[in-house]
């Protein structure tokens, strides 16, 4: 495929999903700039902040002066194509871009359904929308028409990988039991039952309202790249507790884990069977139950954890890495050949 001129439109910070995209359109041979969402106005008082971020949604006018910058910059820079990766970009703004900027603008969101925000994703004229989760592809497909594809998450080798563990580096992460993320009270009541045991909890946003045993393992420390390597390698059992709105498809850490040659117990879904082999690549929970008897059982076999974890890891890498999803993006993107041939209608199957 011809090098492109892509922008990618997202937050930018360590292991974010549009940095992750970025660094890897980059080191496929495209040109590659970057956006980055509107943010607030900066106070130092979380509380004028939020009240900055609630006037400028509640204004249109407001909202849509915000993206000016993006604008820009986008026509400064001339992509072939706009990548988008949050789902918060006015219907509006997406219709000025593809009428003044780019050929194509398409839109790749992994977040989970109770981020649709106001369903500007749904509102916006994409040329192309890829989505992690199945449920949300037939709906908008079958229901509303629009040009939609499955597409999971991933791992980027190039730092979700197997590290060499120093003794002294390791010291701050090392655990029987870790997790990470937002500290919200599905995932608190989740972990309540490990609040006991060798339980580590990265992040950094835990709402001060909040009230679980958990809080006091919450290490509100955010860990990516090769951090985010260092601490799931440190543990013995990486502890994937999805969000409950993922219906159907699988979370992003699912593959960061694997990637990283750690050994995870994650939340059961219906996709993840396409993606590694259960029990086998990657161990599963239904019910809180099973995961505890899990998580005593694997404790107690080291082995056993190195086996699973090692075919996880050759499989994600193999598999599942960003520029492996980009290159099917693109396929899709392309025009199709002029024979008649059956073509799939989306990245990975998805079942009705």
């Amino acid at each position: 495929m011809r090098a492109m001129r892509v922008l990618v439109v997202g937050p930018q910070f360590p292991d974010s999903f549009a940095r992750n995209v970025a660094v890897t359109l980059q080191a496929m041979g495209h040109t590659v700039a970057t956006a980055d969402a509107p943010k607030g106005r900066h106070h130092g008082n979380r509380y004028v902040n939020a009240f900055w971020q609630v006037g400028r949604s509640a204004i249109p006018a407001l909202e849509r002066a915000a993206y000016r910058g993006l604008i820009r910059k986008a026509r400064s820079f001339g992509p072939d194509l706009v990548l988008v990766t949050h789902g918060r970009m006015p219907p509006q703004v997406v219709e000025e871009l593809k009428a003044e900027v780019a050929p194509k603008v398409v839109c790749w969101f992994t977040d989970a359904l109770d981020n649709l925000y106001r369903m500007y994703l749904i509102a916006s004229p994409f040329d192309a929308l890829f989505l992690k989760e199945p449920y949300l592809v037939r709906t908008l497909r079958d229901k509303l028409g629009r040009n939609t594809y499955y597409l999971p998450e991933c791992c980027n080798p190039l730092w979700h990988r197997q590290i060499i563990l120093s003794g002294e580096a390791s010291r701050e992460y090392r655990c029987d039991l870790c997790a990470m993320g937002s500290l919200h009270y599905y995932r608190a009541q989740m972990l309540e039952d490990f609040a006991g045991c060798d339980l580590k909890v990265w992040g950094r946003n835990c709402p001060p309202w909040l009230k679980s045993p958990v809080r006091e393992l919450y290490a509100n420390c955010y860990v990516a790249e090769y951090q985010k390597a260092r601490a799931f390698l440190s543990t013995k059992i990486v502890l994937n507790t999805m969000m409950y709105s993922e219906i159907e498809g699988v979370n992003c850490a699912l593959f960061e884990i694997a990637g990283c040659g750690a050994f995870q117990i994650a939340d059961w879904k219906p996709a993840l069977p396409e993606l590694f082999e259960p029990e086998v690549e990657i161990v599963t929970f239904r019910t809180g139950q099973e995961l505890k008897e899990k998580v005593d059982h694997y404790l107690a076999h080291p082995e056993e954890r190195l086996q699973i974890a090692m075919r996880a890891h050759i499989r994600a890498h193999r598999e599942h890495t960003y520029q492996i999803r980009l290159e099917k993006m693109f396929e899709l993107l392309a025009p199709s050949p002029p024979v008649a041939a059956p073509t799939p209608e989306l990245a990975f199957s998805c079942r009705s």
